[in-house]
């Protein structure tokens, strides 16, 4: 069984090598309704107020067969401007404008505020239709033509064509779609990669079917049986569904692709629980952001085309549209505290709901307090960083299609995922990796460490999963070096000890992400310019020696463990300060102090010329070292050895003796048999 959702008023143009969407504007009674009726014979307003009162309240939907062929979608948008949000709703995604001015009423408040939302999403190709042109003579015709000409100079549709017809009667209806065709010869393909982007504008459940979802795709393209998300400020997390069905004008479809509208038939969530204002999309297309750098632009004129321009003040808040979504918004200029009317400034917006926002996409500001459209503007990085300004020469950067340059100032402070950069310059795979291979000079990519997780933060909301880092190479040298320098000040402080613990040299490197530093350390180690050995970190070149009291010291626990022969020394008999006195004084000068002891007995322990063989017991590497010789001799001979035999050999005491062959089991040098031990088989015989 196939539905079709155009019957509850969802209907869409064909997935066809060339489909475009055509949204009306205008002001409320002026025809717009009444227009696309007589062109594709489809009604629009599909509510009961919207039949009862005659206007139209919220979005309609038709499709139209052009001359050449072609099909069109159709979003016909509501004009009083108590609806003005959803009229900004419905202006997503379209390519060409269909502005109405009835013949009877001229030029009018939503007029001019239509066409300033016209000129703030970039849409440049359109037809200006009189309607109505049956209920007035040709001079009043000829007026409002003349009105509309000189509405338009000056703005982005100035050139439009503009056609006088009678929905009515049918007169000019053919004539507009020639024009249509004509002027969708101008439009430009919408790129199909990049990441899946459908802002939502409706959501209900069909009976045997469940939730559909409808809206025109943003970017990239989905196919039936994805999985994809719904991102939504009311969610914590993107909600993972899967596409069951997709239409587009009446037909059932097995992909759609940006610059269309569908319908899509999701499974795994209810209708009520999806919003106008949400977005599906694909799942790494995972970002969303409450902060986000702009160009804006700000209207010279009221709406009304009598109020004096007003600057708009630093901070201001107003209100945001942005695709199908809204929320509040405070404005941040750079280099000005305040923007003049029809000036082009830059700043950031601060909003007080996350946003779906990619590079390139267009919002629209309203000021609530006057219910007026004041400006707009054009995102040139979503998931900014809260700062007090950035330069007006990085902004210009921001601003300009130089992605290389873009990169390069995304990763001057810090460096950043490839998937998140990938998000914040709305690349698609293919084109980001030729970015890449073009500015390999600037720019690498370290692999993802596996201690570092999955997860990349880019914005305070949602983080992502990471495909690689990367940095410019300057930023990499600087880091390096840094490393080097925290490791070169320790061996100086630190002449006796072998190298820094790695923990204590991430503790003084905070300011690099944890998810970089051991990639940027095992460079450093490949490459030979610092080494590893177990947990410490040190320069090739360096050879531990103690210096002054610390060598005394040094000289003096030496001493101790060589006069010992192969019996252990205790650790706290060691830091006895009693134990000192005993030792030859040019030695030991004078009785040294525990902490000190103490201090020099670790950085031994860790050099490795002291071994720990039991909790409290230890012997130096060089008896460590006799100790094994004599046992792997005697084994090779004998075949085997008692603990008993073994503490004869060495003359120690048969609890140590003990020990000592329970530490090299644990070693793999012997393994116990019964009473006896033997070597491993694995072992080769001292040469």
């Amino acid at each position: 069984m196939v539905v079709n959702y155009a019957v509850l008023g969802v209907i869409y143009e064909p997935m066809a090598k060339s489909h475009f969407i055509i949204g009306t504007a205008g002001h409320i009674d002026h025809g717009k309704t009444s227009l696309i009726k007589a062109l594709t014979g489809m009604e629009t307003d599909r509510l009961k107020e919207e039949k009862e009162r005659g206007i139209s309240i919220d979005l309609g939907f038709a499709y139209i067969d052009l001359p050449d062929g072609t099909k069109a979608g159709i979003v016909d948008v509501p004009g009083h401007e108590r609806f003005i949000k959803n009229m900004l709703a419905g202006a997503t995604g379209i390519d060409m404008v269909l502005f109405v001015v009835a013949a009877d009423d001229g030029v009018m408040p939503q007029t001019r505020e239509h066409l300033d939302i016209m000129h703030l999403l970039g849409i440049s190709n359109g037809l200006f239709v009189i309607t109505k042109s049956d209920m007035v003579d040709e001079r009043q015709v000829n007026k409002v033509t003349a009105d509309v000409e000189e509405l338009i100079h000056g703005t982005c549709l100035q050139d439009s064509p503009i056609v006088a017809v009678s929905s009515a009667t049918g007169f000019g209806i053919d004539n507009l779609k020639k024009l249509i065709s004509k002027e969708a010869q101008k439009l430009l393909s919408k790129p199909e990669g990049g990441f899946f982007r459908l802002p939502i504008d409706r959501s209900f459940s069909i009976k045997g079917f469940g939730t559909v979802v409808t809206g025109t795709v943003a970017s990239g393209m989905a196919q039936k049986n994805d999985e994809v998300v719904i991102i939504s400020k009311d969610m914590a997390m993107p909600r993972k569904v899967k596409i069951r069905g997709i239409q587009s004008h009446f037909k059932a479809e097995d992909s759609i692709a940006a610059g269309q509208r569908a319908a899509i038939n999701l499974s795994g969530i209810s209708h009520t629980d999806i919003e106008r204002g949400d977005m599906l999309a694909s799942p790494d297309m995972d970002m969303i952001t409450d902060i986000a750098d702009v160009s804006f632009e700000f209207l010279p004129l009221g709406t009304d085309l009598k109020s004096v321009p007003k600057p708009i003040k630093n901070y201001l808040m107003l209100k945001l549209h942005h695709m199908t979504d809204e929320t509040l918004a405070k404005v941040l200029f750079v280099g000005v505290k305040e923007a003049m009317p029809g000036v082009k400034v830059f700043g950031q917006i601060r909003l007080k709901e996350p946003m779906a926002m990619m590079r390139g996409d267009r919002f629209i500001l309203r000021d609530p307090a006057v219910n007026a459209t004041v400006g707009g503007g054009k995102i040139l990085l979503p998931c900014g960083k809260k700062r007090s300004r950035l330069e007006m020469a990085q902004y210009q950067i921001l601003d300009s299609q130089d992605l290389r340059k873009i990169l390069v100032l995304l990763l001057s402070d810090s460096e950043t995922n490839s998937h998140a950069a990938r998000l914040m310059l709305n690349l698609s795979e293919k084109k980001f990796k030729e970015l890449l291979g073009n500015n390999n000079k600037e720019i690498i990519t370290l692999p993802l460490s596996p201690f570092s997780g999955d997860r990349f933060e880019i914005c305070p909301h949602r983080g992502i999963k990471g495909e690689g880092k990367l940095m410019l190479r300057e930023n990499l040298k600087k880091i390096e070096q840094r490393i080097i320098d925290v490791i070169n000040k320790y061996h100086s402080d630190m002449p006796g000890d072998s190298g820094i613990d790695e923990n204590s040299l991430r503790a003084q490197l905070r300011f690099i992400k944890r998810g970089i530093l051991p990639a940027i350390l095992d460079n450093l180690i490949i490459t030979g310019r610092i080494a590893k050995t177990g947990n410490v970190v040190y320069m090739p070149s360096h050879k531990p020696e103690a210096r002054g009291l610390e060598k005394e010291i040094e000289d003096a626990i030496l001493s101790l463990f060589s006069n010992n022969g192969f019996n252990p020394v205790k650790k706290e008999e060691l830091l006895n300060d009693a134990q000192w006195k005993a030792l030859d004084k040019k030695l030991a000068p004078a009785i040294f102090k525990r902490g000190d002891v103490e201090k020099v007995f670790q950085l031994l322990l860790k050099r490795g010329m002291i071994v720990k063989i039991t909790e409290d017991s230890y012997i130096s590497k060089d008896t460590l070292d006799k100790t094994k010789d004599k046992l792997i001799n005697w084994v090779t001979d004998k075949g085997k050895v008692k603990a008993a035999e073994f503490r004869d050999i060495l003359g120690c005491g048969r609890k140590f003796a003990i020990e000592l062959l329970e530490y090299f089991d644990k070693e793999r040098v012997t393994l116990r048999s019964g009473d006896y031990r033997v070597l491993r088989k694995i072992l080769s015989v001292k040469q």
